[in-house]
């Protein structure tokens, strides 16, 4: 889950520098955040979908849940707001999508 949420935290800082640079408009940072949550919770999907053998979907849902809570609390911290809104709830439930499916497809083609 470190890694992914490590992954992560360079891909918006690279998405920081090229708004900053001009390279990457600021219409398409809502994209790139998106883009990047989806990867981040495939990342930790695919980290646990290697390691578990049991109920492999609800541990990588889980831990795309909680690559994402690290993640929004460090962009909270960043940009001093704390905002909870249902776009937040609307992010945990894609990542424990995608993290879930992702690492219950990996333990399906092991077995």
């Amino acid at each position: 889950m470190l890694f992914a949420i490590g992954a992560a935290v360079v891909l918006i800082l690279l998405q920081t520098l090229l708004v900053y640079l001009g390279w990457l408009p600021e219409t398409a940072v809502s994209i790139a955040n998106t883009v990047i949550k989806v990867l981040a919770a495939a990342v930790a999907g695919v980290i646990v979908g290697t390691h578990r053998t049991k109920a492999a979907w609800w541990y990588g849902g889980a831990a795309a849940v909680a690559a994402q809570i690290v993640l929004w609390a460090l962009m909270s911290l960043y940009l001093g707001e704390w905002n909870v809104s249902w776009s937040l709830f609307a992010d945990l439930l894609l990542s424990f999508a995608v993290g879930g499916a992702i690492s219950a497809l990996l333990l399906r083609k092991r077995a």
